[in-house]
């Protein structure tokens, strides 16, 4: 943020000279202002020319689209019903911690299992990835919570100019281990009918794989997410390398204590 206020000043400096160089080739021009007159215009000029180029810088900023956490301190879920696929439909159970800004997920199938807890913490550039545990079912139908190690931090970032990602190692036993990534970029705006309501989103396009170390096995899959203003994420649109596309879609907004009902 920094570095873009000095590069408004730098803007703005450069556009009083722009325009008043018609001023200055000509002197008998200036004969119309005094120096004080024409030292506040320029004063003037130069603030209200900052002004609009650190608007323009900010208004860059993709932020407000990102889950609302003034709202999220208490925690709510949101149902992502895949309406194709009812076992596919998804709970997310989301609390934002505002003491130390991490934003904790604890994520749940249509059975109400939970495979994910995933915590992030909010910076002045964006929200990085402090904790990622996976829960897989063993032999006897148990979750065991797996811990996956992040390498790359980046899960969303208030600028949208550059692609970022993070990524993730497991150890699924001691000779078998995974590599996760996913890398995000900015591709626009889009209109979206959720909740009976239609809204402005942005879209992200989001790269996914996995790999298996010493091995040639891989799953990958491309995922456009859709965000809006005060609520967060509010759709994804998967499509798998065999082509089958898969959709999920926010249908609810639950209280904690509509959720405890729930289960």
């Amino acid at each position: 943020m920094l570095a873009s206020i000095l590069l408004a000043k730098i803007l703005a400096d450069f556009l009083c000279q722009l325009l008043f160089s018609n001023f200055i080739a000509k002197p008998t021009q200036l004969i119309l202002y005094n120096n004080v007159g024409y030292n506040l215009k320029m004063r003037n000029l130069r603030i209200i020319s900052t002004i609009i180029i650190i608007l323009t810088f900010l208004g860059c900023s993709i932020k407000k689209y990102y889950f609302p956490i003034s709202e999220l301190t208490n925690g709510k879920v949101y149902k992502y019903e895949c309406k194709n696929e009812p076992n596919k439909t998804q709970y997310w159970k989301i609390t934002y911690n505002p003491e130390n800004k991490v934003l904790t997920t604890k994520a749940y199938e249509s059975d109400f299992r939970q495979y994910e807890l995933f915590k992030e913490k909010f910076t002045e550039e964006g929200t990085e990835v402090i904790e990622f545990i996976s829960y897989i079912k063993n032999g006897k139908g148990r979750s065991i919570p797996l811990s996956n190690i992040p390498k790359d931090i980046d899960v969303f970032r208030w600028e949208k100019k550059d692609p970022y990602k993070y990524s993730a190692e497991t150890l699924y036993a001691q000779n078998q281990k995974t590599i996760f990534s996913k890398e995000r970029e900015f591709i626009g705006k889009s209109k979206i009918i959720i909740l009976g309501k239609e809204y402005e989103a942005i879209k992200l396009k989001g790269s996914y794989k996995t790999i298996v170390v010493n091995s040639t096995d891989k799953f990958e899959y491309t995922q456009f997410s859709y965000y809006i203003k005060g609520i967060g994420l509010a759709k994804m649109e998967k499509e798998y390398s065999d082509g089958k596309k898969e959709t999920l879609e926010l249908t609810e907004i639950m209280t904690i204590e509509q959720w405890n009902k729930r289960q």
